[in-house]
């Protein structure tokens, strides 16, 4: 009874080393041949292979493994073959102590360098800026801001709420854009007749490219991309919405392009109806 019991015992005191040994990073294999070698020290690497069953050549690499990565066994050469032994089970704590002294001075490095960390983060993901501005004087500096800083536009409008709604900004702005050759290379446009007038008689004139949309229930919120820029506007309202992120101006450049694509049938069938129209005159 007593013998069962003790055995018992072994076997629960094995299995908590060995969820030790996985827990501190050695594999099956690695736990296999160090507690073979705990239990009996010197062997030979064929001698563990014989007790837990496996290839010689698998033995021989684990036990390389406990030898030059852990410092956990040490290895012999007697004249053909190598002996190994586990010298002191104390090497456990040597190796976890070693470790937590890289890991701490790994903690010092990364503490010294948060600084330049935040920097970057800082410039990574800067944070949005927001300017905001009313009236037509507002309008008007959105605009002016627009030829001073851009090279090429893309945006949803409508020629028709521009030209009509600021006199003085429009449409002096379309040539004043020319003359900077800032492009209009993606807009898309409600199909109303003014619109698709304009569209036809300058849209090469003006460096746009312009595709229609059907003109009901579409907001009377413009808007306009440019580099990291991203402006809402509103003749009606008049306001001008700046923000200056480049992730939020990428977002919402990405998504237009999106909409510009699809929305290519559409403003096929309006300017075969606007051709059709056009004939029957």
């Amino acid at each position: 009874m007593n013998y069962e019991l003790r055995t018992k015992n072994c076997h629960i005191i094995e299995k908590q080393i060995k969820n030790l040994l996985k827990k501190i990073g050695l594999d099956e294999m690695e736990t296999a041949c160090y507690l073979e070698l705990l239990k009996k020290s010197p062997q030979k690497a064929s001698q563990i292979a014989r007790k837990i069953d496996a290839p010689k050549s698998t033995v021989h690499l684990n036990l390389g493994q406990l030898v030059d990565i852990y410092g956990l066994v040490k290895r012999e050469k007697h004249k053909n073959y190598y002996l190994f032994r586990v010298e002191d089970a104390c090497d456990l704590t040597k190796m976890l102590e070693l470790r937590a002294e890289k890991a701490q001075q790994t903690y010092e490095k990364v503490k010294n360098l948060l600084p330049e960390l935040r920097a970057l983060q800082e410039y990574e993901f800067e944070k949005p800026k927001i300017l905001y501005f009313e009236g037509r004087e507002g309008l008007k500096r959105a605009f002016e801001m627009m030829l001073d800083e851009a090279d090429e536009i893309v945006g949803y409008g409508n020629h028709e709420d521009e030209v009509r709604g600021m006199t003085d900004i429009f449409p002096d702005y379309y040539e004043r854009r020319v003359k900077k050759k800032i492009l209009v290379s993606q807009a898309i446009a409600p199909a109303t007749d003014f619109n698709l007038k304009e569209s036809l008689k300058n849209e090469d004139k003006h460096l746009r490219q312009t595709r229609f949309v059907d003109k009901e229930n579409l907001p009377r919120i413009h808007f306009n991309i440019y580099k990291d820029t991203l402006v809402f506007y509103s003749f009606a309202e008049l306001f001008a919405l700046v923000i200056r992120s480049k992730p939020i101006a990428g977002c919402f450049k990405f998504i237009f392009g999106l909409a510009f694509e699809a929305s290519a049938k559409t403003d096929e069938n309006i300017r075969k109806e606007l051709i059709g129209k056009a004939r029957n005159l």
